[in-house]
């Protein structure tokens, strides 16, 4: 959710965090907002990071959104796709050249061969063993961050891809699907009332009439609309809970008024 589709827009197209950020804001409710924002990163990577976000800032909310990159890839290992759509890479000639002449080629050819090999295979059958350890991870990760004054902890659902990118990515539909049953499961196993999945399909459903492909027009990414919405609904968690909490409570001053 760290960028938005189409890329390039208008300075207000804000992404999910920003989105509560303002929402709250103009709530009247103040915010010190911190985010952390990876591409293709892998859910164990909150477990060697939460004690630098999560100790010393002891936060009011956390917000997740992982298990969506163990959903994508079956064979291809993390380093090569990482390297092939770096944005890392300098503006030198040979680099450029590797990049167009060599990188981009093979990395397309070996996509392809993965695509095929997933079309032909159960959708879970690779790597069975991912959203338990996607779940497990968090599980930790969720009973660690409880000993910093029981935070709210949002994990959001995840959207499959859309239509137009399906055929590069044939059974992540369902492995999307097995995850979110997953970590709903997780959840409902934890059982505390702060600690919840937040359901966000329903709003391609009701804004998009359940087009995807306009919900996330590059195939992944949120539109600016569907970020905004996502945040709104993830601002009203924050909101409601923070309303609970008496150190969060903000003040009537509607007596103070001339």
């Amino acid at each position: 959710m760290g960028w938005t589709s189409w890329m390039g827009g208008p300075r207000q197209d804000f992404i999910v965090p920003r989105v509560i950020e303002s929402e709250l804001l103009t709530g009247g409710r103040p915010v010190d907002l911190r985010t952390s924002t990876m591409a293709s990163e892998k859910t164990d990577t909150i477990l060697a990071t939460w004690q630098q976000e999560v100790v010393g800032f002891s936060p009011d909310a956390i917000v997740l959104v992982y298990g969506h990159y163990e959903t994508i890839h079956l064979i291809l290992p993390r380093w090569l796709e990482i390297h092939a759509n770096s944005l890392r890479g300098r503006p030198r000639r040979a680099a450029l050249l590797y990049r167009r002449a060599v990188l981009r080629p093979l990395w397309k050819l070996l996509a392809r061969l993965q695509a095929a090999i997933d079309a032909r295979l159960e959708p879970t059958r690779l790597r069975p063993g991912r959203p338990g350890r996607v779940v497990a991870d968090l599980e930790t990760y969720i009973g660690h961050v409880q000993k910093v004054a029981s935070p709210l902890v949002l994990l959001v659902e995840l959207l499959p891809p859309s239509p137009r990118v399906r055929s590069w990515f044939p059974g992540m539909s369902r492995r999307i699907e097995v995850m979110n049953e997953a970590v709903s499961g997780l959840v409902d196993r934890i059982g505390l009332p702060h600690v919840r999945h937040v359901k966000v399909h329903d709003l391609v459903e009701k804004h998009f009439d359940g087009d995807l492909d306009r919900a996330t027009p590059d195939g992944f990414h949120y539109s600016p609309q569907l970020h905004r919405l996502v945040g709104e609904r993830l601002a009203e968690h924050i909101d409601e809970w923070a309303a609970t909490q008496s150190h969060l409570v903000m003040p009537d001053t509607s007596g103070d008024r001339p």
